[in-house]
Order: C-alpha cells, then sequence, then structure tokens
C-alpha cells in the first residue's frame, strides 16, 4: 500500500508540474518604430518596454515569459521600416506596437499582420485618416499631435504677440510632426502671425546654416518652435552661437537633457511631452493582456499633451537621467 500510495502522489505532482508548464507561455512582441536606439526619445521608449516585458515576466503566477525587441533604422527611412516591419511580421509574433509616420507605406504589411492574427497598436503617430479608411489596429497609445501644435501656439501667444514663426521640421513626411507643425502654423495664422514650416533635416552643422540663412532672409523671426530633441539641440546651438538668447523665443516637443538645460537656462520657454515611457511600456502590458485574457481599453490611450517649463523643471530633471522623460 506505501508503494502504491508514493507512486500515485508522484503522479499527482508530476501531473501538477505539467499542468504549470502548460500555463506558461513565452509571447514575443516588437515595437517597430521610425528611430533609431540612439535618438534621446525612443531610448526612454526602449526603457519603458523592457520594463514592462520585465515586470510580466517576474510577476505573473503562470510563469509567462515576455521577449520583447525594438526595431528602428538608425537615420530616418520608411523603406527601412516597411523592410522592418516585414521581418518582424515574418517570425509569426504574438504582438506589434509600431509608429504609423507613413500609413500608405506601412498598410500593406499591417493588413497583413493582422489578417493573419497577429495584434497591432499603433504608438507615437497614429492613422490620420478617416475610420472607414485607416488601418485596423486594436488602439493607439501616445499624444495628440495636432493638439500640441495649437497648445504651443497658444501658450506662446499668452506671452505675447510674435512678429514671425516658423516651424523647424527635421524628418519631413513623418505624419507626426506634420500634424504638429499644422496645429501650431493654424493657430498662429488665425491670430495674424506669418508663421511657416523650415525644412532643417538631421545633420545639426547642415541644420545650423539653413537657419542662418533664414534669419538673414527674415531677421524679424522672433519664434522657433522644434519638433523633437534632435532639432531642439542643435537650434538650442544656433540661438547662443548668434547671440540670439532672450530674442528669439524657443518652444520644443519632447524632453531631453539639452532641453532641460535650456530651460534652466532661460534660452527655451517650455517643452511638450508625451511621456514616451509609457509608449514602450503600455503596449507590452496591452498586447500581453489581451493576447492572454483578450482584455482591451474602450479607446486610445493619450499620453499627452503636457507642459515642462521653469515651474516643473525641476521635478523632471531627475527623472530625465533615470530615462523616464
Amino acid at each position: 500500500m506505501r508503494k502504491i500510495f508514493l507512486f500515485v502522489l508522484v503522479i499527482a505532482v508530476f501531473s501538477l508540474c505539467v499542468s504549470g508548464l502548460a500555463l506558461s507561455k513565452t509571447y514575443k512582441f516588437y515595437i517597430i518604430s521610425h528611430g533609431g536606439p540612439g535618438d534621446p526619445f525612443w531610448g526612454v521608449v526602449m526603457k519603458g518596454m523592457e520594463d514592462a516585458a520585465s515586470f510580466v515576466s517576474k510577476g505573473n503566477p503562470d510563469e509567462d515569459v515576455i521577449e520583447a525587441t525594438y526595431l528602428g533604422p538608425a537615420k530616418y527611412s520608411v523603406e527601412e521600416l516597411v523592410n522592418m516591419l516585414n521581418s518582424a511580421i515574418a517570425t509569426k509574433p504574438d504582438g506589434i506596437a509600431v509608429t504609423i509616420t507613413d500609413p500608405v507605406a506601412v498598410e500593406e504589411p499591417l493588413r497583413k499582420a493582422i489578417k493573419e492574427g497577429i495584434p497591432v497598436i499603433a504608438i507615437n503617430v497614429p492613422d490620420p485618416r478617416p475610420p472607414e479608411e485607416r488601418i485596423p489596429y486594436l488602439f493607439y497609445v501616445g499624444g495628440d499631435e495636432y493638439l500640441s501644435g495649437k497648445k504651443a501656439a497658444e501658450r506662446i501667444l499668452t506671452i505675447g504677440k510674435p512678429k514671425r514663426a516658423i516651424v523647424t521640421i527635421h524628418e519631413v513626411g513623418h505624419m507626426g510632426l506634420e500634424l504638429r507643425a499644422k496645429g501650431f502654423i493654424e493657430v498662429m495664422s488665425a491670430n495674424g502671425v506669418p508663421a511657416e514650416k523650415l525644412a532643417t533635416g538631421l545633420d545639426p552643422t547642415q541644420a545650423i546654416e539653413i537657419l542662418k540663412g533664414y534669419f538673414a532672409k527674415h531677421p524679424d523671426t522672433d519664434v522657433i518652435f522644434t519638433l523633437g530633441s534632435i532639432d531642439s539641440a542643435y537650434v538650442i546651438t544656433f540661438l547662443k552661437e548668434q547671440d540670439l538668447v532672450g530674442k528669439v523665443k524657443h518652444a520644443a516637443f519632447d524632453v531631453s537633457d539639452e532641453v532641460v538645460e535650456a530651460i534652466k537656462e532661460g534660452i527655451t520657454l517650455f517643452t511638450i511631452s508625451q511621456q514616451q515611457y509609457l509608449q514602450g511600456y503600455l503596449p507590452i502590458i496591452y498586447l500581453y493582456l489581451y493576447d492572454k485574457y483578450s482584455f482591451l481599453p474602450a479607446s486610445d490611450v493619450l499620453t499627452g499633451p503636457g507642459f515642462v517649463d521653469a515651474s516643473n523643471i525641476g521635478l523632471v530633471e531627475e527623472l530625465v537621467k533615470k530615462k523616464f522623460w
């Protein structure tokens, strides 16, 4: 009887172990964006992704494991983004989060992924087309780009009406940047302020030369609105080199070490944060919850806009160093 009891006990324990193993699963998720890991903004998104993967892997009772991979071209390239997207889809992942910087370019691979049953979440930049035309991803996690541009212009106008304003755009055709610029220019134009986009590109030396040329033609320009941490860095350098600090108001988008220092020094009035850590963290959590329990939020999840200025820069500064902002 004792031997039979032990045999039954061993079988029972083995069955429990097998049952536990059956519950556990390794989930493979991708975040694919238009920005490379070297961009400070996307470095924060990557940290959010990694923290979420670690949190789920260590904290769930079923011992599920999350493998999360970030893909993004070193330099802005729609073609490279599409190639990375196709490569990720070919691995049959359990979910993808992707930036819709060019809806037409990414439409075919994303519709293919969705048709194959791969859950897709849009991050950072949504598909701006009407509902019946847009890519049928689950939902969007990110800021409201158009609203952010409008809010930036409105805030500057409360300080004083500019003579002329420009919006530097470092990645022409990037839907998110274009919407920020559109909102800003519309508000300025409605208030009688000449405003336009200035394509500067990604090379700092070239961008500064473009800015010098523009200011030579339009010396009355007294506001610059930058759309990301990349162009903010070279605009801050330009203002210092040309002795324009205090003469030209600078408003920015995104939080970086350079922008934090510029706000502290009084060079930059404010920057708009879309809290991009959440754009890396939340999609991983949501993809896991969707795959595991079919949970979905009832609407898009907006992570911005939020303003960082002299009044709250002290609170943000330490979090920037820790790559949460």
